[in-house]
């Protein structure tokens, strides 16, 4: 079984060392969907070296202007998207900057970003592909497989508070390694409502927190909420979730309307009918 795994990643050398260079991660899909079941089946173990911690946004707002080097077709995603569109300055978010792109523009990104930091004289270097990924034991040698597929980008920045941030760029249509299966990165024009929305279908402790934070800008999230999805949002959306996450999301928000009775949160109902 051992030999029949060497044989394996051998085959998969290019793929695993050029993890960040895929023009087309589809085109190694029949190799990349064996991935799953050898990371399952030999223990492999998430591996992510990276030193990852909340921050206030306004340290990340007062030594980089996300709003001016986002350019149309990227985002940024999650707490911190939310926290920029409502300039929450005092919200703990991660040190973490995902930024998804479309249509391949992550170069243009990455461009973007490294003209700002060398503009800025900010120290900052590229990491290398599999900081996010999988060790296994391999004939007593240990073997890195990145988690990630297709063209993206990370970038660690030493701040001059002497914070290190790191801006991750992905791209729509990436494949992501988990040991239950292939996920694809997607891309949605509202990435703030996404934001907002994968919290009740994660609704842990943190995500119920940050969504109480959120009330206090009540208008401001009403205005997201209303945006609402485009078509290719809600078609990406029921790609991500099945019916059973949307009855998921659609109970977590019971569950929060009934403890918030006049959350501003009532509103998602009508946005999680057209899913």
């Amino acid at each position: 079984m051992v030999n029949n795994l060497e044989s394996i990643i051998r085959s998969a050398e290019y793929i695993i060392n050029n993890a960040d260079k895929l023009q087309n991660p589809m085109e190694y899909f029949s190799v990349l969907s064996k991935f799953p079941h050898i990371l399952s089946k030999f223990g492999a173990r998430f591996n992510e070296e990276i030193e990852r911690k909340r921050i206030p946004f306004k340290e990340i707002k007062g030594h980089i202007d996300l709003d001016s080097i986002i350019i149309n077709g990227c985002s940024t995603i999650g707490n911190i998207e939310i926290a920029r569109i409502l300039d929450y300055e005092e919200k703990d978010v991660s040190n973490v900057v995902d930024i998804v792109c479309e249509d391949k523009k992550t170069i243009e990104q990455k461009d973007r970003i490294i003209k700002y930091l060398e503009m800025r004289k900010y120290e900052y270097k590229f990491l290398p592909n599999n900081i996010y990924g999988f060790k296994l034991n391999l004939n007593r040698k240990e073997v890195k497989i990145p988690n990630l597929y297709g063209i993206y980008y990370y970038i660690e920045v030493k701040l001059p508070n002497n914070t290190l941030l790191y801006i991750m760029i992905d791209t729509a249509g990436n494949i992501t390694i988990k040991k239950s299966g292939l996920n694809y990165t997607l891309y949605f024009e509202n990435f703030g409502l996404f934001s907002i929305i994968y919290k009740f279908f994660r609704y842990k402790s943190k995500d119920k927190k940050d969504l109480r934070e959120y009330e206090k800008y009540k208008d401001r999230i009403k205005e997201i909420i209303d945006k609402g999805f485009s078509d290719r949002d809600i078609s990406n959306l029921r790609r991500l979730f099945s019916k059973k996450d949307i009855d998921k999301i659609r109970k977590n928000l019971d569950k929060y309307i009934e403890e918030y009775p006049d959350s501003v949160y009532k509103s998602l109902y009508k946005v999680i009918e057209y899913i």
